[in-house]
């Protein structure tokens, strides 16, 4: 058995995978190799696929969500049996917060009813029912022909319905199978199209022809879709109010407000509103109630899309709810709005109006976050083209409230729904990898960084221009805020960061300490100019 497996290892499930990925469009991989994974490793010189090897499987996780986020495409980690799984769930959960698709492949140790084996190496008992929590999908390749099915079956869970992170694990004893290459048309994916009747379509287009008040409200699950919900606009002159996952869909239209429903300016709009149209969006506590006062507003008549069906009733139930892609009914409501030539907009909405709501938000951020705030929008507003990846931190914190960016993309961040720390520097790893001509800015705390600190050492190794902008507030500043607030002594709080300096010169990294706020600007644009990773540290109490 061990010499026939010897005459066919360029012909086996392991070694045949990274090419079959290649075929479904796959670019690059984020992975650690280990014994687990080698025979996957042994395809990847017949491909063109780039990989990158991050110092943590969470960075790993990370990386392809930035990557996924920026490209629009599905990413893909390859990580080992136990430990390598384990190591990446956090990076899923926060993937699946946010419905950011991803393939995560592992290897497994041997099924084997017979026999019971224990001891093994990187045993984690149960790996596939754990996996199952997290993911929205987790096949096993049990036998040869098993492995393409699983494959589509992936891609289709991820690219339809919400997407999220899905997992394939593959047995140590199944990846060195023969495997008979089978022909192109075997690899077609067909997905399965999402559409409301244009019955219902025809309802909401009615309502918002009548709405004296509307506000549209947009969530992750309408990224994509501009170019239709800009003529919608124009036609209708309704509020548009972006969610974080949303921030950027129209730019700095002048009907858009792009802050948080958190804020009472907003809420006081929403409540005002005769029609609401909210579509893509969960209505979940980090967007609607980030302060937890329970006092988002009753709405009048709320219309929600999504294409996810159990998503249509949660957290707030709507007067009217349709499943479909975002895309499509978008789209179909443009074409039935354009087909109303004599329609006169009875809207009592202006630029004027929105320009006012838009001050107002601003006026109402606590003091707390005015001067992180005047960060973001400093950097907002001089690098329009620049992606900004946001870790827990108090900038990030500040922009979540109010963000004006040019471009849907240029903004996300992980303190929102599942809320990790150490998310910013792999993320933003992935998210230049995605877009390598366009500036990357993490934007992490110096409690944060220290969770993936590592990171920064795969940007140095691949030369990824990463500009690594570190708020050091010498701690966790925000946690402690929040204890003095609830009456709790704050302990482990107060963390000392390390020299960032030092800390630069060890990874092979470009180092810039800000004197003050009237050199960010310059600095930034000798940084983006060098074209080479570097750390910006900005101390909260000189800026």
């Amino acid at each position: 058995m061990i010499e026939k497996n010897k005459e066919n290892k360029n012909s086996t499930i392991g070694s045949y995978l990274l090419p079959i990925l290649e075929e479904y469009g796959v670019d690059i991989i984020f992975g650690i190799p280990g014994v687990h994974t080698v025979e996957i490793y042994r395809g990847l010189h017949k491909t063109s696929i780039k990989h990158i090897t991050p110092r943590h499987e969470q960075g790993a996780g990370f990386m392809a969500d930035g990557y996924s986020r920026v490209s629009g495409k599905p990413a893909v980690c390859l990580v080992i049996t136990g430990p390598g799984l384990t190591n990446i769930l956090t990076a899923m959960a926060q993937a699946r917060a946010d419905s950011i698709p991803m393939l995560i492949i592992s290897s497994v140790n041997p099924y084997d009813n017979k026999r019971k084996h224990s001891g093994l190496l990187h045993e984690l008992p149960h790996q596939q029912k754990l996996l199952k929590k997290i993911a929205i999908s987790s096949l096993t390749v049990k036998k040869t022909k098993d492995l393409l099915p699983a494959i589509k079956k992936s891609f289709l869970k991820m690219l339809e319905e919400r997407p999220g992170p899905v997992h394939l694990e593959i047995p140590t004893n199944v990846l060195n199978h023969e495997y008979q290459k089978l022909k192109k048309n075997n690899l077609c994916i067909k997905k399965k199209k999402i559409k409301s009747s244009e019955k219902k379509i025809n309802e909401v287009s009615n309502y918002l022809t009548h709405a004296k008040y509307p506000v549209l409200l947009l969530g992750g699950g309408a990224r994509g879709c501009d170019e239709y919900i800009l003529k919608i606009v124009e036609k209708l002159s309704p509020y548009v109010v972006t969610t974080i996952n949303a921030r950027g869909i129209l730019g700095d239209h002048a009907m858009c407000i792009p802050a948080s429903p958190t804020l009472k300016t907003v809420r006081k709009e929403l409540k005002k509103a005769d029609i609401v149209l909210a579509v893509g969006t969960e209505f979940g506590e980090t967007d609607y109630d980030m302060y937890k006062d329970g006092n988002f507003p009753k709405l009048k008549k709320l219309i929600r899309v999504d294409i996810n069906k159990t998503q249509l009733t949660k957290n707030i139930q709507p007067h009217l709810s349709i499943r479909s892609d975002a895309f499509y009914f978008f789209k179909k409501l443009s074409e039935i709005l354009l087909v109303k030539k004599h329609y006169k907009k009875s809207s009592l909405q202006t630029p004027q109006t929105a320009k006012i709501i838009r001050k107002l938000c601003l006026k109402e951020i606590e003091p707390k976050f005015k001067v992180p705030l005047n960060l973001i929008s400093t950097i907002s507003s001089n690098f329009p083209d620049a992606i900004l990846v946001g870790d827990s931190t108090q900038p990030t914190y500040a922009g979540n409230l109010y963000t004006k960016t040019s471009k849907q993309g240029k903004w996300f961040n992980s303190a929102t729904g599942y809320g990790t720390l150490g998310y910013a520097p792999p993320a933003s790893i992935g998210a230049k990898l995605a877009k390598p001509n366009k500036p990357v800015i993490c934007i992490v705390g110096d409690g944060g960084l220290q969770f993936s600190l590592s990171e920064l050492m795969t940007a140095s190794e691949e030369k990824i221009a990463v500009i690594f902008l570190i708020w050091n507030n010498f701690g966790y500043k925000e946690i402690k805020d929040f204890m003095v607030s609830e009456n709790v002594n704050p302990i482990g709080v107060d963390i000392t960061p390390p020299n960032l300096k030092i800390q630069a010169a060890a990874f092979n990294l470009q180092y810039y300490g800000l004197i003050n706020r009237n050199n960010l600007v310059k600095t930034l644009k000798k940084t983006i100019r060098e074209k080479k990773p570097s750390i910006l540290e900005i101390r909260e109490n000189e800026y």
